[in-house]
């Protein structure tokens, strides 16, 4: 008797244990990439990031001071960055090669200076 409750108790362990792995890769696996950029004048940071074609990214965007948008015209997009707020805003890139992004936002002087490299990879 005692064989087989120790039996049972195994294999409802076992089989819970598998399915919570399987649940947290499969989560881990359907949810994109969080990619942070912050936004100030008059610059990005990070300056750079790297993507994969055809991966979904969720941007976390922010601005540190003023309004900004990073914009990647190459790309067809285009994010609001609002001050003490995030946007998130999915993303999958289409084409690989590298990009330049801008401030599509007036945000003053230094607004012409401002851009982000992305580098978007085959894999």
């Amino acid at each position: 008797m005692k064989l087989r409750k120790l039996l049972t108790t195994a294999t409802v362990f076992t089989v819970s244990l598998a399915s919570t792995i399987a649940v947290n890769a499969a989560g881990k696996s359907d949810e994109p990439q969080t990619v942070e950029i912050h936004a100030k004048k008059f610059a990005y940071e990070p300056a750079e990031i790297t993507l994969v074609k055809g991966a979904t990214y969720k941007l976390h965007l922010t601005s540190d001071d003023v309004p900004h948008s990073l914009r990647i015209k190459a790309l067809g997009f285009n994010g609001a960055m609002k001050p003490g707020a995030f946007n998130d805003v999915l993303f999958t890139p289409q084409q690989s090669g590298d990009f330049t992004a801008d401030c599509g936002l007036y945000c003053g002087v230094g607004h012409t200076k401002m851009s982000l490299t992305v580098h978007v990879t085959d894999k």
